[in-house]
C-alpha cells in the first residue's frame, strides 16, 4: 500500500512521511496539486494526504478535481491543516475530503494510517507467526495489523521466551528484531533455529533491523535468514514479504505431505493399512543383520487365518475384508510402535519383533490368538494359526530361514486344527 503526500513544505513532507510510514504505509511526495493529479492518473494510491493551501490551488479545489475523475474518486483523501475555521473545514468535507487532521497531530495521523491498513487487509491471510520485538509500541501496532489480516501472532520481548515458544509450538514464520533484551539477540535466535536437528529448522525467518548496509544484509542471509525488512517497518511491505514466505512454506509442507502419502501408498497394504510384502522383504533383512551384529533378541511371528477361503466363499468378500481389517487392528494394538506388521499374503501376516525373545513373542502371539477368538469380526467365528521363531545367535540364519521356520510352525498349527500357537526352533 502507498500514500501520496501533497505538501509544499519539504520539511513537513518529511515529518508527515515518517508519521504515515510508522502507520504501515509507503509514501510518495509532491509539492503541487497539478503534480499530484497527474501522478494519480499514472499509478494507483491507497490514500492521499493534502495540505489546505498549495501553490497552484487550495485543498477543496484539489478534492473536487480528484472526485471528478472516476479513477480516483474512491480514494480516501486526508486534509492536513493549521486552520481550524469551521467554515473552511465544512467546505473541505463538502468537496470530498474524507478526514481532517491538524498539522501537529502526527500521532493521530499514524494511528489513522495503521487502522486504514488493518481494515484493508482484514482477515485475508492465515498462518501462525512467532514475533520477537522488545519495543512495545512497534510490537503492538504490528501485532494488531497482522492479527487483523488473519494471522495468529505470538509476541515475546525476549529471545529466551521466543525460542522456548518456538520449540513448544508449530509456526509458519518467525519475525525477529536483531536487537532484543536478554542474553539471546536476533543473531542467536537465527543460529539456534538453523542448528536444530528436526524439520523446525526450515521455518522461514524474517528479520527487522535499523542497519541497512549491504554487508549486514549479506551476513544475515548467510546465517540463514530468508528475508529482511528495514526499520521503521512499512506494514504493507512486511505483509507482502511475510505472506510470500508463509505461502512458500505451506506449498513445501503440502508437497512433503503428498510425497509421504505417496511413499506410504507404495509401502502399505491398502485394505489393512499394514506394511505390504515388498516393504517387509526390503526392511526385515537389515533389521535381522543389526540384531545379529549387536546380539539383540529377534523374533518373528507368522499369523495365518483359519479357513479364510470358506469365509469368502460362503459369506462373501465383503465379510472377508472385514475379517482382514479386524485382524490388522488387533495386531497393531498388540505390538509396539517399533515393531513391523505386514500383510504377507491374502490371509497371512508377518510380525517382526526386535528386542523380543521367543518367550515374549509367545505371549504376544497368544494374546492376539485369544483376542481374535473372542472378537468375532463381521459376526463370524474366526480363529488363526500362529508360528513363532527366534533368531539364535549361534546360528548364521538369514531372514528367509527365519521366515520359513515360523511359516512351518504356523502350518503345523493349522494341521492340528488351527487356533493354536506353535514354536519352531532353528
Amino acid at each position: 500500500m502507498e500514500g501520496l503526500i501533497v505538501e509544499p513544505s519539504r520539511t513537513y513532507q518529511k515529518l508527515l512521511s515518517s508519521a504515515i510510514e510508522s502507520g504501515g504505509l509507503g509514501t510518495k511526495q509532491v509539492s503541487t496539486g497539478n503534480e499530484a493529479l497527474t501522478l494519480l492518473k499514472q499509478q494507483p494510491f491507497d490514500l492521499v494526504f493534502i495540505a489546505t493551501h498549495l501553490q497552484d490551488m487550495d485543498g477543496a479545489m484539489f478534492s473536487s478535481q480528484m472526485r471528478a475523475d472516476s479513477r480516483t474518486r474512491q480514494i480516501p483523501l486526508v486534509m492536513i491543516t493549521a486552520n481550524e475555521d469551521k467554515k473552511l473545514l465544512d467546505e473541505a468535507y463538502s468537496a470530498g475530503v474524507t478526514e481532517i487532521f491538524a498539522k501537529h497531530e502526527l500521532d493521530k495521523i499514524t494511528s489513522y494510517t495503521a487502522e486504514f491498513s488493518r481494515k484493508k487487509y482484514k482477515k485475508t491471510m492465515s498462518g501462525r507467526i512467532l514475533y520477537l520485538e522488545d519495543n512495545f509500541s512497534a510490537a503492538n501496532s504490528t501485532t494488531q495489523f497482522l492479527t487483523d489480516c488473519g494471522y495468529v501472532v505470538d509476541h515475546f520481548t525476549s529471545g529466551e521466551e521466543g525460542l522456548q515458544a518456538f520449540q513448544d509450538n508449530a509456526y509458519d514464520l518467525v519475525l525477529t528484531d536483531i536487537l532484543l533484551k536478554g542474553k539471546l539477540n536476533g543473531h542467536s535466535i537465527i543460529k539456534a533455529i538453523r542448528n536444530l536437528d528436526n524439520d523446525k529448522k526450515y521455518v522461514p525467518l524474517l528479520v527487522f533491523s535499523v542497519l541497512n548496509d549491504a554487508a549486514s544484509k549479506v551476513e544475515l542471509l548467510r546465517c540463514g535468514v530468508n528475508d529482511y525488512v528495514s526499520k521503521p517497518v512499512i506494514h504493507e511491505e512486511l505483509l507482502t514479504r511475510a505472506n510470500n514466505l508463509i505461502t512458500s512454506k505451506k506449498l513445501v509442507d503440502k508437497t512433503t505431505a503428498q510425497q509421504q502419502q505417496m511413499q506410504e501408498l507404495a509401502l502399505k497394504d491398502q485394505l489393512t493399512g499394514l506394511y505390504n510384502r515388498t516393504y517387509l522383504l526390503e526392511t526385515a533383512p537389515s533389521r535381522l543383520s543389526e540384531a545379529t551384529r549387536h546380539g539383540i533378541a529377534f523374533s518373528l511371528i507368522v499369523v495365518d487365518i483359519d479357513k479364510f477361503g470358506s469365509i469368502n466363499e460362503f459369506h462373501g468378500h465383503a465379510h472377508g475384508d472385514s475379517v482382514l481389517k479386524a485382524m490388522a487392528t488387533t495386531i497393531l494394538q498388540s505390538i509396539r510402535k517399533e515393531d513391523i506388521a505386514a500383510r504377507y499374503g491374502e490371509d497371512e501376516f508377518v510380525l517382526i519383533l526386535s528386542y523380543c525373545d521367543i518367550a515374549n513373542a509367545l505371549i504376544i502371539a497368544e494374546k492376539i490368538r485369544s483376542f481374535i477368538e473372542k472378537q468375532q469380526p463381521a459376526g463370524l467365528n474366526v480363529s488363526a494359526s500362529f508360528g513363532v521363531a527366534e533368531l539364535r545367535q549361534n546360528l548364521k540364519a538369514g531372514f528367509s530361514e527365519l521366515l520359513n521356520a515360523a511359516a512351518e510352525a504356523a502350518r503345523q498349527a493349522k494341521l492340528r486344527g488351527g487356533n493354536l500357537v506353535i514354536t519352531h526352533y532353528l
